[in-house]
């Protein structure tokens, strides 16, 4: 297999895509990074995620769009028949397919990631390390994933075009779910309703204090808060969403016990996080080799 791997990473290397898809992350990732400056003087009590996610996904389709199209080259190629007519089995081929296409990811992601983190200094200094680690790998397993799903469709359409829309809309869907729920996951401790404090100055300097009841609009119970719940445990672009969603608090005293359980929430879902990527990226692979296997090519 490790023959595979090398002429799959040359032909990756000698395309032009990987070098258009690397620009585009790069540029995505320096674009991500100055948006996080704009925010370093928010850090206070409470430190939150400066990073847009809209760049870092900008990075993954990039990706998205490099797998797809240099895995299906093999088969527009004939390259894959030639392949096991040497005697290399359909599951070593498409192993190391996942194999190379996965190690490529790590050169976007890290294009990517590396100008964000820069510009993001005070988020990533400023929480533990173990939350950091934790933060730089669910956004990496988040590439990963969507990789490997850009391979595995790809190996079984067994069409350049058609894999790189199917791909995209796959992961476009599992995006399109999560900013519909995450509203509602990320607010479903709140109360119903609420209070809001104004304060009105006057010209004589005098300060008035009022406050206005509101209706939380994410306010959900019983079966539907069940609902959001599960979709957020399954959901694969949660992995991005909640470290998009992290905060740490670095000053308990200065808040309230509401804040406080929202942090505990914050490191729950990113500690689960990680086991759930990963185990998404797992079994993503061994579905695809089992799938492409039952797959005939004539």
């Amino acid at each position: 297999m490790l023959d595979l791997v090398k002429a799959r990473l040359i032909k990756y290397f000698q395309s032009p895509l990987f070098y258009i898809a690397a620009a585009v992350s790069l540029a995505s990732g320096i674009y991500g990074g100055v948006y996080c400056t704009y925010f370093k003087d928010e850090a206070g009590a409470v430190i939150g995620c400066p990073a847009d996610d809209m760049w870092i996904l900008t990075a993954i389709w990039a990706d998205i769009v490099l797998v797809a199209m240099c895995a299906g080259r093999e088969f527009s190629d004939g390259t894959i028949r030639n392949k096991i007519a040497v005697g290399h089995t359909k599951t070593a081929i498409f192993l190391a397919e996942v194999i190379a296409a996965s190690i490529m990811t790590v050169i976007i992601y890290l294009l990517d990631i590396l100008p964000t983190a820069i510009g993001g200094w005070f988020f990533i200094s400023g929480i533990p390390a173990l939350y950091a680690a934790e933060w730089f790998i669910n956004i990496f397993l988040t590439f990963e994933l969507t990789s490997i799903f850009s391979a595995a469709i790809t190996f079984l359409l067994a069409k350049r075009a058609v894999s790189v829309v199917a791909a995209f809309a796959l992961h476009f869907a599992f995006y399109i779910m999560a900013g519909a729920t995450n509203g509602y996951y990320y607010n479903i401790d709140e109360p119903k309703t609420g209070t809001d404090t104004f304060y009105i100055m006057y010209d004589d300097g005098r300060i008035e204090e009022t406050e206005q009841e509101f209706e939380n609009s994410y306010y959900i119970e019983g079966f539907p808060k069940t609902l959001i719940q599960i979709e957020h445990a399954v959901n694969p672009m949660y992995g991005l969403d909640d470290a998009m969603n992290f905060g740490y608090i670095t000053n308990k005293t200065m808040v309230d016990d509401h804040v406080i359980k929202q942090e505990q929430n914050r490191i729950r879902d990113l500690n689960s996080d990680v086991i759930k990527m990963l185990a998404y990226c797992i079994i993503v692979s061994f579905a695809g080799a089992y799938l492409f296997c039952k797959r005939d090519l004539k």
